[in-house]
């Protein structure tokens, strides 16, 4: 067709297309027959019911059809012979192409001899040019058997009746597009918990663009340009296209790995809702949704009216729901060793070092001879794995049309998302360090402190006594945010010179964040609440006059309970956070036919594209100045501007000849002119050929240049804080350890005296300050795509059609931090001694324990991924049952995912392939039997085996461990089922629909604390944390 969902402009404007589609593959309509009843009403309106009802795809010019109204169809027909019925007298013919689509075009003027021309019915004839693509159906189709480049198009019902809890987590599904934040994924970091985003082709989530009803949108991600899909209901959802592989030609920066276009509906009439709840088989994270909408025409149906709103709610799953997420256990992959159970030091009475040895306190008072695996504290009890999400969503759009050839139209979504994050208390210790730069540590307590026990006093030294509290007096550390969406477009569309359609928008969206943190520190406070002094008249203060008259209560450290209500008051740092972003787009097209040719038309779009993104962010004195324990986000601002043109053109060059069916081309170019200094002027392009050489099989190819440019905070923000699981190199290490990273790990002062009194250095804790930086001199990225592929659909199987395609992306100067690991490995390993470059992003405190490990973005010399992808879709209509049978299967093997940069000694690598979250196979396949007014279907999802770090592997290797630990992680099997019943209900008509999720009620793999994939709650959330689940619920439309 030469023509892709979510990745073309074809026919925009009242001109546009519609791809009516409700099954996975279409079915040769001379051997079945349908039972229709179609009213008499628009032919526009009578083709969407008929691609409904016989589950056929159709694809038409929407201007072809306006004005046109049809008689009611009532009988069994085939597919062709009710197209022909609708479209008689019209002027209008229905061709049916190579991958068995219908395509209504006029009747046309061939100039092949008529010798060779074939009657319209039969024609396997080029597809004309279109663009925004309309798909309704039930389930997922790989679309890509009639494009260049692979598609697949997720359908409503499939989302709503499977169970999901938003958009990000149905299309984690597909093979090929990996989790990038969900509800399970991120709930402890300080920005996105609660977002949900997606990631394909494992590139990241900055690298997948995604558009709603083929517009930009503002992201609503605090810290980057991605846009989470829990702000878009999944009732306003009519399908979702994800076409992969580059496609800034088309659409512009961020499409590097591709393009997820979410379609909403635009065509309701009448009065739909919807009710669903979901609850989970052993307890917690359950559901509930509850939506209703309403659309209707006016005004001899030229005004266009639609209104709809959504409540959604999803409760929280607490790690006390799930056994295994109380384990407490932890990993030492140095050593290849668990610790059970792995406890923290910091306990709720406190834990004190003297010269002596180790006293704290428990429920029965003082005791000496602290054991942190005895006298621990269990931090997991507070955890939280899902985090509980309350929506709010509503929008309105609004069409009108002055003619013909000029009509209005106008759309209006909001969104409203709250969460909130428990974690356990916060904790103290004398290393505790803050300030902007983490500058200031608390510094041991003197053992004059009037809160001292004697004993405690007695055993220690004049430099003062180490000491570790947490502080559960103070209250369990809380997140709440409050997101805020808008989003709107309005512009007109229109048809001049004929055939040819133009369409202007401008568009705007806006995204707050406010975001409070509560039961944190104020550090300030706490310095001064520890330096105590006893009056002459007994009584406790503060030593610090100036502090004690603007409100200093002493602290107690000492015992459970020991911190009072007003000193607990004095020391909490309650802070706040805002971030806002902005989007201003006006954009223009114009397509249409240029001339035709002998195979066909040649189509060419073009256009326009003005956008200014702008990000700003502002937060309370105290985080500003660094005295708060949650993480230090810094004010700043920076907008992005830039201005594109591009040009599109499909030609068909030749069709019906000896080894030549159809053989079309097809290409882009587009040029962006950024105002950022590193980036300029960038030109992006893609070329692509399809070739038919018999009817029935499609060979394809593309190449394209995209780009992405650096966004705004990629660009201008301060390192800001948060926190990743971080598992320190030097963990593990002894005086007998050999090689560099050992040898540079004892250099530093704290892990030299950990080893020296405990024979080890052992790493306290995995969570660590891990701030993200922006950097300045960033330029674009750019990405150059391959794909090649065949697409079949044999004659002799009707209904059955498969596609294997190749892909592989390069993308040169790829924006990227280093990861964690990698950045301890090029400090730790260089043979020249501790201090280099990647040495600078590590800060550690006097214990040795690493307080801060700073991610800045820089220009990597290159970020790979190849693979294949396999589609394989099968229909027949049985002829023991009523009703159809389909069958579809989507696969993906990856041969190379990972990136390049420069590393100390020559050019590193960091290999992702076949880890946790990208591993090398992974698939998708279901079987269902759909009726008139039934359906029942079986989902599979597979998710290869994979290793927890390649990096980890290589250690084992090298060390020569050949069984190590939680290193092979199994394959992945999670089988779903789903079904629906319509009642014979004229009006409402009603559907009732279930699924069970993890029918076999199976839970990933046990990854603990100190695997590289792995959490505290011992689970990576790519496998999901809910078990069994089941989702009932009921849709009406009058």
């Amino acid at each position: 067709m030469g023509k892709f969902l979510a990745a073309s402009r074809w026919g925009a404007g009242s001109a546009v297309a519609a791809v009516l589609m409700a099954q996975a593959v279409p079915a040769f309509a001379e051997e079945q027959r349908f039972d229709l009843d179609i009213p008499s009403q628009s032919l526009g309106s009578a083709l969407r019911s008929f691609a409904s009802a016989a589950r056929q795809q159709v694809i038409f010019d929407g201007a072809s059809v306006a004005n046109r109204t049809v008689p009611a169809l009532k009988g069994s027909f085939t597919a062709r012979a009710a197209l022909g019925q609708l479209l008689r007298g019209t002027g209008l013919t229905a061709e049916q192409g190579a991958s068995g689509v219908f395509v209504v075009r006029r009747a046309p003027v061939s100039p092949v001899p008529a010798s060779q021309a074939q009657p319209a019915a039969d024609t396997g004839g080029d597809e004309p040019e279109m663009t925004e693509l309309v798909v309704t159906g039930s389930r997922i189709r790989r679309t890509e058997f009639d494009s260049p480049i692979p598609v697949v198009a997720l359908q409503k019902e499939d989302i709503s009746e499977h169970g999901y809890r938003d958009l990000a987590e149905a299309l984690q599904d597909i093979p090929g597009v990996d989790q990038g934040l969900n509800l399970s994924a991120g709930q402890t970091s300080t920005q996105t918990n609660g977002l949900s985003t997606v990631s394909l082709r494992g590139l990241g989530q900055n690298r997948t663009l995604t558009l709603i009803d083929g517009h930009r949108t503002v992201s609503n991600v605090g810290n980057s340009n991605a846009v989470s899909l829990s702000t878009i209901p999944t009732f306003l959802v009519d399908r979702i296209d994800v076409s992969t592989g580059g496609a800034s030609a088309v659409y512009g920066s961020d499409a590097i790995a591709g393009v997820v276009n979410i379609m909403t509906d635009n065509n309701l009439i009448g009065i739909k809702g919807r009710a669903a709840g979901t609850a989970t088989n052993d307890g917690g994270g359950d559901g509930t949704e509850y939506s209703l909408a309403a659309g209707g025409k006016f005004l001899d149906d030229r005004l266009y009216l639609m209104a709809t709103g959504t409540y959604e709610k999803q409760y929280a799953l607490s790690a006390r729901d799930r056994d295994w997420a109380l384990e407490s256990v932890s990993y030492d992959a140095t050593s290849n060793t668990v610790s059970s159970p792995a406890l923290s030091s910091y306990t709720p009475g406190g834990r004190f070092l003297s010269s002596r040895g180790a006293y704290y306190y428990d429920e029965n008072g003082l005791q000496s001879g602290f054991v942190t695996a005895e006298n621990g504290y269990d931090s997991r009890t507070n955890g939280t794995l899902i985090v509980p999400r309350e929506s709010i969503s509503a929008a309105g759009k609004i069409g009108y049309e002055f003619s013909d050839s000029l009509k209005f139209k106008a759309t209006v979504l909001y969104s409203r998302i709250t969460t909130n994050s428990l974690r356990e208390p916060y904790y103290l210790s004398n290393s505790s360090s803050y300030g902007v730069n983490d500058e200031f540590t608390l510094g041991r307590l003197s053992r004059t402190n009037p809160f001292v026990p004697d004993v405690i006093a007695a055993a220690s030294t004049s430099s003062g006594i180490d000491f570790r509290r947490r502080l559960t007096e103070v209250g369990q550390m809380a997140i709440d945010n409050k997101r805020e969406t808008w989003r709107t477009w309005a512009g007109f569309e229109g048809t001049v010179f004929g055939n040819w359609n133009w369409d202007v928008t401008y568009g705007f969206g806006r995204f707050e964040q406010n975001q409070t943190r509560t039961n944190g520190v104020n550090y300030q406070h706490v310095q001064y609440a520890l330096n105590a002094t006893r009056l002459s008249d007994g009584s406790i203060v503060c030593a610090d006059e100036a502090a004690r008259s603007d409100g200093c209560v002493p602290l107690n450290m000492f015992g459970i309970g020991s911190i009072s209500d007003a000193a607990a008051d004095y020391i909490r740092g309650n802070v706040w956070y805002q971030s806002i972003n902005s989007q201003h787009t006006l954009s223009g097209n114009l397509t249409g036919t240029l001339f035709e040719l002998p195979a066909g038309p040649v189509q060419i779009a073009t256009g326009f594209e003005l956008r200014r993104d702008h990000t700003e962010t502002h937060t309370d004195e105290l985080t500003a100045s660094g005295y708060s324990n949650f993480a230090y986000i810094p004010e700043y601002a920076g907008t992005v501007k830039v201005g594109e043109a591009y040009a599109e053109a499909n030609v068909p060059l030749l069709r019906d000849i000896p080894l030549i069916y159809r053989l079309s081309l097809d290409g882009a170019v587009r040029v962006a002119r950024y105002n950022l200094s590193g980036v300029g002027t960038t030109l992006s392009y893609r070329a692509g050929a399809q070739w038919e050489p018999v009817h029935g099989m499609n060979l394809r190819t593309t190449f394209s240049r995209a780009q992405r440019a650096p966004d705004t905070t990629e660009l201008y923000s301060p390192p800001r804080d948060d926190y990743d699981t971080v598992v320190d190199i030097c963990s593990g290490v002894t005086a007998a350890t050999a090689g560099t990273v050992a040898d540079n790990c004892r250099s530093n002062a704290g892990i030299a005296a950990a080893i020296a009194a405990d024979g080890v250095f052992r790493q306290d804790s995995t969570s660590v300050n891990a701030p993200n930086a922006g950097n300045a001199d960033l330029k674009e990225e750019t990405a150059y795509t391959f794909t090649a592929g065949v697409v079949v659909n044999p004659g002799f199987l009707p209904g059955f059609q498969a596609s294997v395609d190749y892909y592989d992306i390069r993308v040169k100067d790829a924006i990227s931090a280093l990861s964690n690991t990698n950045q301890m490995l090029e400090c730790y390993s260089d043979a020249e001694g501790y201090g280099n470059r990647f040495c600078d992003a590590i800060t550690r405190d006097a214990e040795g324990q690493i307080t801060r490990l700073v991610n800045q973005q820089e220009n990597l010399d290159e970020l790979r991924a190849r693979g294949i992808d396999v589609a394989v879709a099968y229909q027949f209509r049985p002829e023991v049952i009523p009703g159809n049978i389909q069958f579809s299967l989507n696969y993906n093997h990856r041969l190379e995912l990972g990136t390049k940069y420069q590393g100390i000694a020559s050019q590193s690598s960091e290999n992702w392939l076949g880890e946790v979250g990208t591993s090398k196979d992974s698939a998708k396949a279901s079987l269902a039997w759909n009726s008139k007014r039934f359906m029942l279907k079986w989902t599979t999802v597979y998710i290869g085996k994979a290793v927890d770090s390649n990096e980890a592997a290589a250690s084992f290797a090298a060390a020569g461990i050949t069984d190590p630990l939680f290193l092979n992680v199994p394959a992945y099997w999670r089988h779903d089922l789903s079904f629906r019943i319509t009642p014979p209900l004229a009006n409402p008509n009603l559907r009732i629909f279930g699924s069970v999720r993890n029918v076999f009620n199976k839970y990933g793999p046990f990854l603990p604390d100190g695997t590289e994939s792995g959490s505290q709650y011992n689970y990576n959330s790519v496998y999901g944390v809910t078990g069994r689940s089941f989702t009932l619920g009921a849709q009406f439309q009058f």
